[in-house]
């Protein structure tokens, strides 16, 4: 404080001390260091030479010690020392490393811990892994469920694929005569995953990536979400189907919790963040 004030009277008044506590204190640490720590300049105290040096050193400690207090007060208020996060893995990165970098700006002194789960991942995931929030596409009648966020997904096939070749609509018989990939997940120990026809020959994966990866080599056709595509889209690599009906599917995905009414203030902003307090975006 006397560094960045710039003297013994201005830290004195900042930290609500005498002048002569704070010059007494000084006095000491250099006894006990043995060194020459500050210089007066006029009415300014400098550091030394080797008081410069050591503040140098010193000063990831101090950070070190002025984070512990802080978070200590936190503590004792009723703070979380540790927010748990568990979200589906098609929720959009950019949206869900947002709000954590928000959340940490707010809250320095809370560690999020974020475990990304499959497609379609269950409620009951969270709750074996303990987590304060959840964002899924499972409902649970028993915990506090708000839908956030809609994923339109799209019947979607490489350029080259002979699904394009066909120059009308295409028919549920010309879809079943090739593979298409299905994500799945797994809710209540069962695969859970997208609609498929009986008959259909289908390849599962239980990663959004794999999905793109498969449709992208030829292999197969699925229904992807355009968003984690647009790129391929608009460079033609990837093209949709010219489905009648059923070209466009929505995942729907909601914000999970135990009870938010009696969570921290830590839970409720992270909650807020993720989407709670707004409508349901569609993207």
């Amino acid at each position: 404080m006397v560094v960045q004030l710039g003297g013994f009277a201005p830290a004195a008044k900042r930290l609500n001390r005498s002048q002569s506590t704070i010059s007494y204190a000084i006095s000491r640490l250099e006894e006990q260091l043995g060194i020459k720590l500050f210089e007066l300049k006029g009415r300014k105290a400098e550091l030394t030479e080797t008081g410069r040096a050591l503040l140098a050193d010193a000063e990831p400690l101090l950070t070190g010690f002025n984070h512990l207090e802080h978070r200590a007060h936190s503590l004792v208020s009723g703070g979380e020392s540790e927010i748990r996060l568990s979200v589906d893995s098609i929720y959009p990165n950019e949206k869900l490393f947002a709000a954590l970098s928000e959340f940490t700006r707010k809250f320095p002194y809370a560690r999020p811990k974020l475990r990304q789960g499959t497609f379609l991942s269950s409620a009951v995931e969270f709750v074996t892994y303990g987590a304060h929030l959840c964002i899924t596409g499972i409902t649970a009648s028993e915990y506090f469920v708000k839908p956030v966020l809609e994923i339109r997904m799209q019947a979607i096939a490489r350029f080259d694929h002979p699904l394009h070749l066909e120059k009308r609509e295409l028919s549920r018989v010309d879809l079943i005569q090739h593979m298409a990939v299905i994500i799945e997940g797994i809710a209540s120990g069962e695969p859970k995953g997208q609609p498929r026809a009986p008959s259909q020959r289908f390849l599962p994966v239980n990663t959004i990536e794999a999905a793109i990866d498969a449709v992208r080599s030829g292999l197969c056709f699925g229904w992807l979400p355009i968003y984690r595509i647009r790129h391929c889209l608009e460079s033609g690599e990837l093209v949709p189907l010219n489905l009648p009906v059923g070209g466009m599917r929505e995942a729907r995905f909601n914000l999970v919790c135990r009870d938010l009414d009696s969570g921290s203030r830590e839970q409720k902003a992270l909650a807020g963040l993720l989407g709670l307090n707004g409508g349901l975006e569609v993207i």
